[in-house]
């Protein structure tokens, strides 16, 4: 299967063909109000009292609630894909909103490189990579089982194991446009995922200067990669080909 990420030319050159990475963020940073925002959960023998022994009283029990929730948010780390249902390099709205107005950059990887990747970079991870499901009307918020007999790791495991696909893989039908695809891996750490034997091709944007194409060729011309440029006819976006012949680029529909 092919999965798409849609970036800006900076981040493109600066970061993930310097250093031949791309790498994972936690929920904070994510345009969904639903991850973005602070979470709270009710919950059944949950210990505030041990967890936040200075601060927990009766006046802060609501607030120690988005502290659990925040720290519940930080043990997860996403890497999100586009090309779930559809072709993945052809979605005007992702270059609209990811990829700098269309001057940046969608980058097309093979999914099983990118599964063996991870695991030979990190062999003891639990990782899960599935579609994101759209949902018209969300249910409410996991209820956590805090297990008294076991410590605060063991609970937290367990957290992440019974709630990981209401948390991160069902978001509202207005993002469905979006038609994700994520990678979630368990950790409160960035994960690089080497993509070197996974990446297959870059698409240029239509906004993005011709005199950029030459950098991008610069990064992948030792490399079987494709290069692709972004054209919008006939109401709808094509991709051409691009390869270098001298000191020009040529075009192939």
């Amino acid at each position: 299967m092919r999965l798409f990420h849609y970036t800006s030319l900076n981040t493109f050159l600066e970061f993930i063909m310097k250093h031949k990475t791309l790498r994972t963020n936690n929920l904070n940073t994510m345009n969904d109000p639903r991850e973005a925002e602070r979470w709270a959960f009710g919950g059944t023998n949950v210990p505030y009292s041990e967890l936040f022994p200075v601060f927990y009283s009766e006046d802060t029990h609501i607030e120690c609630q988005f502290r659990l929730g925040q720290m519940i948010k930080d043990r997860f780390q996403v890497m999100c894909f586009s090309g779930a249902q559809h072709n993945g390099w052809d979605n005007e709205m992702m270059w609209a909103h990811y990829a700098d107005r269309q001057r940046g950059i969608c980058l097309e990887f093979d999914e099983q490189e990118l599964i063996t990747g991870l695991l030979e970079q990190y062999p003891e991870t639990t990782y899960y990579m599935q579609n994101v499901n759209y949902l018209k009307k969300q249910k409410d918020g996991p209820w956590l089982e805090w297990n008294q007999g076991e410590d605060m790791d063991w609970n937290f495991k367990q957290i992440q194991l019974n709630h990981y696909s209401r948390l991160i893989f069902h978001k509202s039908h207005f993002w469905e446009k979006e038609d994700e695809r994520r990678l979630l891996v368990f950790g409160d750490q960035h994960v690089y995922l080497p993509i070197e034997k996974a990446l297959k091709a870059v698409h240029v944007g239509i906004g993005c200067h011709h005199s950029y194409i030459h950098a991008v060729h610069q990064m992948i011309k030792e490399t079987e990669v494709r290069l692709y440029g972004m054209v919008y006819q006939h109401d709808r976006y094509e991709r051409w080909l691009l390869k270098k012949v001298g000191d020009r680029f040529r075009s192939y529909s």
